[in-house]
Formats: structure tokens, C-alpha cells, sequence
């Protein structure tokens, strides 16, 4: 009767910690399955109940582990929303919480001993590079666009100033994940793990992509460096800030190459620097499609040149999903001349360079994280298969369903910036009339310029069937120190920064009946064509379809 006690509380314990680890992985949605309603909404041209969905999620997370992603994707929804004061508030709940983690000299011990026998998803998103960036340059953007030109200013300097600190902040970070698992006495041999066969097989078969992205340098991105030329030109209180932008333009250059608009804002600075006037200009800026997810995937570890006695153990890593679903180009129609605007920024590019700069990183604390649990498992099954084969068995299988339920790859990421952004610029129209005419669209869409001397329009598209979202705002509308004005351009009124924004023009879908549609890459992984491939690939039509706009109040 005693041995038949023992059994059942054998089987009873177990069946406690199995149901135990199916109540938590219960609660460990992937954060793609957590956006999915929102991402719904945002892609389907619904801006304000996306605004609304996300809003309500983010505040629910307050300042828990995962609240800089949820603020970040807040921010960017809201800024598509037209809300800027509230797109801003959002970026400044995750600016808190990502200085909060750059300020802490070390990571907390806690924190990484319960990663061990969990997962990564268990420690705070901190934000990468490209992240802050982003957040800074959109917050810089909002700031222009409601005229508060100080603290756009001050914005574009700290995504200056993270540019700079980002190759410090990542330099060790294997280090300190070595370090961690010294602490709970492991040693991980990285040449010995990459040199193994079957891992390496598998490796190089999932992550072969990662090398066909001509990727720009470390932690950089040429949309946020041009942004600041532009920024630093317009609004120069002196030589320093002209100098200040010729060496953002020049840098922008240095990473995407030779470009005819770079070119003319070099030429227009140098202007300026010599005391002459600087022309009336317009900025077109093409925002489009979304950057890549993140998708869960399996690869075999060699834990037994960590752990003797162990074997392989499947873990759970990421893996980016490039989305290929956007309009790849755009013109712009002034003055009966057509020009197409080029390719300024492939975020696809920035965030794959910084995911592979941090795969040896999260493949540390992987291996770090299964050893630990894979040994725990082992040695208490060996312990208990002493006594009991039965037991053994038992706790071997307990512990296998544990190894599964909290093998979870981090699949958090900001899932709502663009995949690409192309820029244009041409001197503003007398009539201050444009147009533009997104790919096959049948749709040439009117906009009236604003009677600023620098203005930028803004255009973002989400996807193909998705409507275009129009705005614009001037950078300029009066003398600034030593930049000087012709007679007619300071005749513009200077009453104060007026905003322009337009609602949502609802683009026709680009599949037309009789209409040949240039075939869109299904990777972006596919060489790149060049600015006049895709121009040809655009063409031009001769009816003019009026869509009609409606001015926000």
C-alpha cells in the first residue's frame, strides 16, 4: 500500500509541474500573435482604429517588459493618424524607459537567472539602434510639422548622439552574456558550437539571406542623416549649422552613393555659406511599406560541448520575414516635368545589418539558457531513476515538456516602420501645383503647395491596397540669420507657421483590367534596380483623374 502512495504522489507531482508550465506558456502569446488586431487594422487603411487598438494596448502594459516596443508602435500609429501631440507623448513614455536601461551599468542578476530557465522573452525589450533612432528622427518630424523648430532641433541631435553611442552600447554585449553564464558555470565555446556540423548545416540554411543585403555601415541609417542635413540647412543660425548640414548630406552620400538631389543640396549650401539667397524649394518624401517580422525557428544545439552528457536540444530562435507587399516607386509632376523620386533609406537593410551584429548575442544566451535547463533535467532524472525507473521516466518527461513550453524565440519587434523611404526635390512650381502618381494607379493626386519658402510633403503608404496618407508643413518661411531672401521671397506672409494636412486619399487597387503590372519583387533579397529602372517602370498616363482632398481643421 506504501510503494502504491509513492507511485500516485510521484504521478500527482508531475502532473502539477506539467500543468503548472501549460498555465504559463498558456499566457506567452508571441508578440506577433499580441499585434495581430492592430497590425489588421493598420494595414487595411483603418489609421484610426489602429490608433485607438494600439493605444489601449500600450497603456495596458504601462512600464512592464514590453512596454518600449508597444510605446514605439503607439508612437508610429499615431504620428499616421495625424495625432503628432500624442504620437510624440508615446515616443517620450519609450525615450524614458530606453534611457532608464542605457543608464543601468549592469544587467540585473535577477532578471537574467530567470531568463535561464525561462526564456528571453522574459527580460525587458530595451530597444535596438535602429529603434531609437527611428524614434528620435519621427519625434524630430512631428516637432517640424507643428513649427516647434527648437525642439525638432534638439531631436535630431539625439538621433545623432545614438548613432554615435550605438557601436559602444552593442560592443560586448557576447561578452557580458559570457559573463553571465560563467556566473551559473558555463562555458561557452562559440568556435567549437560553429564548428559543429550539424548546427552549422542549419544555421547557414535558415540565415543564408543575411548575407545577400548589401547592408550599410553599423547602427546607421541615411533617412535620419538626410533629415538632418535638410533640417540644418533650412533652419542655419550660422556657418556651423550650414557646415553642420553639408556633412549630413555628405554622409547620406557616402552610404547610398551618387545622387542627383543630394548633389543640389550640397551646391544649395554652398550657395548659402557665400551669402546668396537660398531658393524656394519643395521636398517630397515617400514612406513605404513595412519592415520585416520576426517568425520562429528551430535549430538543433550541440549542448554536450557544454554540458558532457547532454546531447542536441532543439531551441526556439528568430527569424526576419520580409514583407514584399508595398508600392516600390513614385513620381512627382511639376511644371509639366516629371521626376521620380529615388531611394533614400532600405530599412530592411538597417535592421537586417543590426540582427545579424546581435544572432551571436541571442545564440550565447540561448545556448546559455538550454544548457542550464537541459542539465537540471537530466541530472534530476538520473537522480530519480536511482530509485525508480518509473520516477525517472517520469521526470525526464516533465522535463521535456518544460524545455518545450519555455522555448520561445524573442519575436518582439517594431513592426509598424517602413521598408523603404525615396526622397525628391525640385524648385516650388510658380503655381504651386504637383501632382503624384503612385505605380499603375491610372491616378495622378493634386496637392497645392504652401506658400513657405522650404516646404515638405509627406506621403506613406502601408501596402499596395492601402490609402495613401498626404501632409505637408513648411521648414521655412522667413530669413534666418545668413541666409538671405530675394525681394519676392520675403514678400511671403510671415503671420506664423501654418499647417497643412490631408486626409487619407483612398488610391484605386493596382490591378486594373487591360493594365500590364510590372512584376514586384517577391524578396528583397533580389538585386536592387536602379533609380531610372524603376522610373521606366512607372508609366505615365494621360488622363487626370481629380481624387479630392479634405483639409483637416
Amino acid at each position: 500500500m506504501r510503494r502504491i502512495n509513492r507511485k500516485g504522489e510521484i504521478w500527482l507531482r508531475a502532473i502539477f509541474v506539467v500543468c503548472v508550465i501549460g498555465c504559463f506558456s498558456a499566457g506567452c502569446a508571441s508578440y506577433n500573435v499580441q499585434t495581430q488586431k492592430t497590425s489588421q487594422s493598420y494595414e487595411l487603411g483603418n489609421i484610426q482604429a489602429a490608433a485607438s487598438q494600439i493605444s489601449a494596448e500600450a497603456d495596458k502594459r504601462g512600464e512592464g517588459k514590453d512596454a518600449v516596443v508597444w510605446r514605439l508602435e503607439q508612437g508610429a500609429v499615431l504620428r499616421a493618424a495625424g495625432k503628432l501631440e500624442d504620437s510624440n507623448k508615446a515616443f517620450d513614455k519609450a525615450e524614458e524607459l530606453v534611457n532608464k536601461y542605457e543608464e543601468a551599468a549592469k544587467v540585473s542578476v535577477s532578471r537574467e537567472a530567470l531568463a535561464t530557465v525561462t526564456n528571453l522573452t522574459t527580460l525587458p525589450y530595451e530597444g535596438f539602434a535602429y529603434d531609437k533612432i527611428m524614434m528620435n528622427t519621427y519625434k524630430a518630424l512631428n516637432y517640424m510639422e507643428l513649427g516647434d523648430y527648437e525642439k525638432a532641433r534638439i531631436e535630431l541631435i539625439r538621433a545623432y548622439e545614438r548613432q554615435k553611442d550605438a557601436v559602444h552600447i552593442n560592443s560586448r554585449r557576447i561578452e557580458k552574456a559570457q559573463e553571465e553564464g560563467e556566473k551559473q558555470k558555463i562555458h561557452v565555446n562559440m568556435d567549437a558550437v560553429n564548428s559543429d556540423k550539424r548546427f552549422k548545416n542549419q544555421f547557414d540554411n535558415y540565415y543564408a539571406d543575411l548575407n545577400q543585403l548589401r547592408a550599410y555601415a553599423d547602427y546607421v541609417n541615411p533617412a535620419s542623416v538626410y533629415l538632418d542635413g535638410l533640417f540644418f540647412m533650412a533652419q542655419a543660425t550660422g556657418n556651423s549649422d550650414l557646415e553642420h548640414a553639408r556633412n549630413s548630406f555628405e554622409r547620406t552620400r557616402s552610404m547610398i552613393g551618387e545622387n542627383k538631389f543630394i548633389q543640389h543640396d550640397l551646391e544649395t549650401v554652398q550657395q548659402v555659406i557665400n551669402g546668396q539667397q537660398i531658393p524656394a524649394t519643395t521636398y517630397v518624401f515617400f514612406e513605404t511599406g513595412l519592415a520585416p517580422l520576426r517568425e520562429q525557428i528551430r535549430i538543433d544545439l550541440p549542448l554536450f560541448l557544454i554540458t558532457p552528457g547532454v546531447p542536441y536540444v532543439g531551441a526556439a530562435f528568430p527569424k526576419l520575414k520580409y514583407r514584399s507587399d508595398y508600392i516600390s516607386a513614385l513620381n512627382i509632376s511639376y511644371s509639366e516635368k516629371t521626376e521620380a523620386a529615388l531611394l533614400l533609406s532600405n530599412m530592411d537593410k538597417v535592421i537586417t545589418r543590426e540582427f545579424k551584429n546581435e544572432l551571436p548575442t541571442v545564440i550565447t544566451k540561448t545556448l546559455i539558457a538550454s544548457a542550464i535547463k537541459a542539465a537540471a533535467t537530466y541530472g534530476a532524472s538520473s537522480a530519480t531513476s536511482q530509485k525508480s525507473d518509473a520516477a525517472g521516466l517520469i521526470t525526464l518527461i516533465a522535463g521535456a515538456i518544460y524545455q518545450a513550453a519555455m522555448n520561445q524565440a524573442d519575436l518582439r519587434t517594431w513592426t509598424s516602420l517602413p521598408k523603404e523611404f525615396y526622397f525628391c526635390r525640385f524648385p516650388t512650381p510658380a503655381d504651386r501645383k504637383i501632382e503624384l502618381e503612385p505605380p499603375v494607379s491610372g491616378y495622378k493626386l493634386p496637392v497645392i503647395i504652401n506658400d513657405g519658402l522650404i516646404n515638405v510633403v509627406w506621403v506613406k503608404s502601408i501596402n499596395r491596397g492601402s490609402p495613401l496618407l498626404i501632409n505637408q508643413f513648411k521648414l521655412k518661411d522667413e530669413t534666418k540669420d545668413v541666409v538671405t531672401l530675394s525681394p519676392a521671397e520675403t514678400a511671403i506672409p510671415k503671420e506664423g507657421h501654418q499647417q497643412e494636412s490631408f486626409e487619407p486619399v483612398q488610391v484605386p487597387q493596382m490591378h486594373q483590367p487591360g493594365v500590364a503590372i510590372p512584376e514586384q519583387p517577391t524578396s528583397p533579397l533580389q538585386s536592387e534596380s536602379s533609380e531610372s529602372e524603376k522610373s521606366t517602370q512607372m508609366p505615365q498616363h494621360e488622363t487626370l483623374k481629380h481624387v479630392e482632398t479634405t483639409q483637416k481643421s
